[in-house]
């Protein structure tokens, strides 16, 4: 059985979000309820449904990724290169964080890819005077700094309880639970075997290098995310053993596909993990369609929990299954 409940993902960026969009809550966390709330998990398991379906309650601000922590590579974190411009006890240090966002280097930083969707919505809806005003008066920190802007979305939202999500901030479960004894992290797990098939449609059409390159070789791109796919799971299931003993009540597991063939039991359970009511309304939730494979922007999809059955290859799934028969027994991928 999963731990406690389990829920795809994407660093392509939402459509963007004004408070007018949302019901306004009440800028006072209530007894109970975390001061900030984490989504983790490797890609294209379902953090970016997750996001969604946690601002469907009027409690939570999940901004966008930003892979503060760290990205793949550890040290291509955003804070990595925040550490450049010098003691963050300096005021001139801080301002220098402002213009490596606002001038465009940061972005230079990011080489092959975007930089991550947080940091785009930012610079779009955020004037810099006043990212610059609220870093000065933050903890100079890194965590201090990685609260600032956390609370700059979720003050935007009009919404009292913090949060984010970056897949792979999965790594970074204990430093973020450390920072935030009070938060709250979802761990989403999904069928490798859907990951595999989501993370290879994306792959061949993005169009962005490597992959690019790669899929001029069609049995290399699929050979490749195969073998990522293998990789990133088992080292997923593995921190999730050691992160379920060590944060219990903090850090849970939630299943993709629960959440999408039986809400009605999957999101009461988050409620209770959160201390947050989420509405069992899930048509309120939007996924963008360029994102994975899906035919409508409107609720949860339940025929994403099963159709990677029609697009996977029959050897991929037998050299999944034979690759990671133990964990997915363990955790009821056994079909």
């Amino acid at each position: 059985m999963v731990d406690e409940a389990v829920f795809e993902e994407h660093d392509g960026e939402a459509a963007r979000q004004h408070p007018s969009e949302h019901a306004v809550g009440s800028r006072e966390r209530r007894p109970g309820e975390p001061e900030a709330v984490f989504v983790v998990g490797i890609g294209r398991s379902g953090t970016t449904m997750m996001r969604n379906l946690l601002e469907t309650s009027d409690r939570l601000a999940i901004a966008r990724e930003n892979h503060y922590m760290g990205h793949y590579f550890k040290r291509r974190g955003a804070r990595h290169f925040f550490r450049q411009v010098g003691d963050l006890a300096d005021d001139a240090a801080v301002r220098r964080i402002v213009e490596l966002l606002y001038s465009g280097a940061y972005a230079r930083h990011s080489r092959w890819r975007n930089i991550s969707p947080f940091w785009r919505w930012l610079l779009a809806e955020v004037p810099r005077d006043e990212v610059e005003q609220r870093l000065l008066a933050a903890e100079r920190t890194e965590r201090g700094i990685f609260t600032a802007f956390l609370r700059i979305y979720a003050d935007r939202l009009d919404r009292p309880i913090m949060g984010e999500k970056t897949p792979t901030h999965y790594d970074h479960v204990d430093e973020l639970l450390e920072w935030y004894p009070d938060g709250r992290v979802i761990h989403i797990l999904r069928d490798p075997r859907g990951v595999y098939v989501s993370d290879r449609h994306r792959r061949k059409t993005q169009g962005r290098p490597p992959y690019s390159w790669l899929a001029r070789i069609p049995l290399l791109l699929e050979g490749w995310v195969l073998l990522i796919t293998v990789f990133s799971w088992r080292r997923a299931m593995n921190r999730h053993v050691g992160y379920a003993r060590r944060h219990p009540g903090r850090y849970t597991m939630i299943r993709f596909e629960d959440v999408l063939k039986s809400p009605e039991q999957a999101l009461p359970r988050l409620s209770e993990f959160l201390g947050v009511e989420i509405p069992l309304q899930t048509e309120r939730v939007r996924v963008p369609l360029e994102h994975g494979m899906r035919s409508t922007e409107e609720g949860l999809d339940p025929t994403a929990a099963d159709r990677w059955r029609e697009r996977i290859r029959p050897l991929a799934k037998r050299l999944l299954e034979l690759a990671l028969r133990g964990p997915m027994r363990r955790y009821g991928y056994t079909d």
